[in-house]
């Protein structure tokens, strides 16, 4: 009798053992911090949103976030801290390719149920190519270079030729170059120059006079936003003037459109708050009414997509099992910030969300990131030569 009292106490005093867990892996400090701090905000609005809605069958939804400090090293034991300390339900986030190829082993270990915003090159989806619990919401690198290639096409038609290639030194960079070249070139184009870089090293002068020395329309770079502001100032400082600078950071430097250097610049987002659908007019007054202010990072949104559909896909299902909640978030069609979010077959995995219809070309203007491209969602029409 008083053994079952106790039990039975200790149960009630304890419902965080009954909420469902999930565990968040962002970089919150390194290379990525800038879009792990944009997912973080993500996550916390939709939280807020789902316990306010009733949690997750029918407690409070539990969120833990931990940092991987943008580093595969740091990234693994928060990982293995997540499944085995924390014992969370289901793990979201990921930004750094690096870190998500790092995580592969972890994950299929602790048979880990993987609903992930980020990595999106090729060896992340060979490494969890064989995982039935892995959800990937982020369209892969050769979505996102279909995306540019298009826009490249348009500015060839506008007398551009020749690319000069500069991309880091790790997955997310260095991934693909050859098939990036062997397309640029089948496209009509001449890759003048492809070069590797260290990122988070702010040493850019070698390559931008190496660059300078060929005659090129379009300067294409592939890092992180910890190198957009070094790499821009040795352009200035070297009077580099190609036709079009054009970056892929997964974020940009916070306030970077407000430094003169940014001016001209153009890059890929998955997402714009200037978006006229009306998911993304309900998440923008929602993040600005949380937050004082609107993101233009598209990891808020992605975040904020990722939790929102994970609690409805295990409220669905009914309870935490993961073959349930599989087969219920493989059935999501959402109305969401980018469009609809459907899941479909990859060239590798089972379950990708997003692929290569979502992106946008923008560039700054005027302490602003004005789309470009496509057309049909152009604000202004794209500066080439830029100003």
């Amino acid at each position: 009798m008083n053994r079952t009292l106790i039990a039975l106490t200790a149960l009630l005093l304890a419902p965080s053992a009954l909420a469902v867990k999930v565990g968040a892996l962002i970089p919150l400090s390194g290379a990525g911090s800038v879009s792990g701090q944009a997912a973080k905000n993500g996550y916390q609005l939709a939280l807020d949103e789902i316990n306010a809605s009733g949690g997750v069958l029918g407690k409070p939804l539990e969120l833990i976030i931990e940092d991987d400090q943008s580093n595969p090293a740091k990234a693994v034991p928060a990982f293995v801290k997540l499944q085995t300390v924390d014992r969370v339900d289901f793990t979201v986030g990921g930004v750094s390719s690096a870190t998500s190829v790092a995580l592969s082993g972890p994950a299929k270990q602790y048979n880990a149920f993987m609903a992930w915003i980020g990595g999106a090159a090729v060896p992340v989806e060979d490494a969890f190519a064989d995982h039935k619990y892995f959800f990937h919401y982020h369209p892969w690198s050769y979505y996102n270079f279909e995306a540019i290639l298009d826009l490249f096409k348009y500015l060839k038609a506008k007398g551009a030729k020749n690319i000069a290639l500069a991309y880091e030194d790790g997955p997310f960079g260095s991934a693909g170059v050859a098939d990036t070249v062997a397309a640029f070139k089948k496209a009509g184009f001449n890759v003048v120059l492809q070069e590797k870089f260290k990122t988070g090293s702010g040493n850019f002068a070698p390559l931008i006079n190496k660059a300078k020395g060929y005659d090129v329309d379009l300067f294409y770079w592939v890092g992180y936003d910890v190198d957009a502001l070094p790499l821009a100032s040795a352009i200035k400082e070297a009077n580099f003037k190609p036709g079009l600078i054009y970056g892929t950071p997964p974020s940009w430097p916070v306030g970077f459109e407000n430094n003169r250097l940014s001016s001209g610049i153009a890059g890929l987002s998955l997402w714009l708050p200037e978006s006229p659908t009306k998911a993304s007019r309900d998440f923008v007054a929602k993040y600005k009414k949380k937050f004082g202010k609107v993101t233009d990072e598209y990891f808020a949104p992605l975040a904020y997509t990722n939790l929102i559909t994970l609690a409805a896909a295990i409220n669905a299902a009914g309870s935490t099992d993961k073959d349930k909640v599989a087969a219920a978030l493989a059935k999501t069609k959402a109305s969401t910030p980018f469009g609809t979010l459907t899941f479909t077959s990859s060239n590798k995995i089972k379950y990708q969300g997003f692929k290569a219809g979502q992106w946008l070309h923008f560039q700054f203007m005027d302490g602003k990131r004005i789309p470009v491209f496509p057309i049909d969602y152009a604000r202004k029409p794209v500066q080439y030569p830029q100003k």
